[in-house]
């Protein structure tokens, strides 16, 4: 049985790893065992119940030690949840990955790929004109084979999957989230996971999609959505 949405608070702070290498237009990288090839740029809810105490962790943060000491389940030892397979959630990641370094457009994106943004502030004025991906236009990208999302993060939480492991329990491919206050209604960002503690994600206008460690994202409450179950 599908266990009820959570959104945990996470303060912690650590320092974002980005794409390297700005020249090169293929770019490698082994992320939670995975290679892939990057492409780099041509041109009232529910509410969170339990909270994480702000610690000192390595710059690439690993999911979480179970309360009890039980062991992190391994992909194999995963039952299959609705149409999610492990395979499946490592292609999704792997799906949000080969963007690495593309721009941030406010609004763009989708299941066919980047497209131009629009704007709707001072920070997103020139996104009319960037080509790329907001961060629910790269997560309808990265499950595009599978389901189709809505283009809004918030309504991705249960769109695009009914099981919401916890942190310590996240897997290639699940959807992280963030809330400010707690509530799904107020998700305002998502980003994929794709192992070793970090996540693919589109951060803002005038960045580039990049590998952020987990906690590193927001200070916000995060929850997280299994894909297609």
């Amino acid at each position: 049985m599908p266990r009820e949405p959570v959104l945990v608070r996470a303060d912690r702070e650590h320092k974002s790893l980005s794409a390297a290498g700005a020249t090169l237009t293929v770019l490698c990288l082994v992320v939670g065992g995975l290679f892939v090839a990057l492409r780099h740029p041509a041109a009232p809810a529910e509410r969170m119940t339990v909270m994480v105490p702000p610690t000192a962790v390595s710059p690439v943060a690993r999911p979480e030690p179970d309360p009890a000491g039980r062991p992190h389940p391994t992909a194999a030892a995963l039952p299959r949840l609705g149409d999610w397979t492990p395979q499946r959630g490592v292609r999704i990641a792997q799906r949000a990955a080969k963007w690495l370094g593309w721009p941030y457009s406010f609004g763009a994106g989708g299941v066919d790929g980047p497209s131009y943004g629009h704007a709707v502030d001072a920070d997103s004025r020139n996104d009319g004109h960037v080509y790329g991906f907001d961060c629910s236009g790269l997560t309808m990208y990265a499950l595009g084979p599978w389901r189709g999302l809505p283009h809004d993060a918030a309504a991705q939480y249960h769109a695009a999957g009914s099981y919401h492991p916890p942190l310590n329990q996240l897997q290639p491919g699940d959807l992280v989230f963030w809330s400010p206050d707690g509530t799904v209604n107020a998700i305002g960002h998502v980003a994929v996971y794709v192992g070793d503690g970090v996540v693919v994600q589109a951060p803002q206008s005038g960045d580039t999609i990049r590998v952020t460690p987990l906690y590193g994202v927001e200070r916000a409450y995060m929850g997280a959505t299994r894909p297609l179950t």
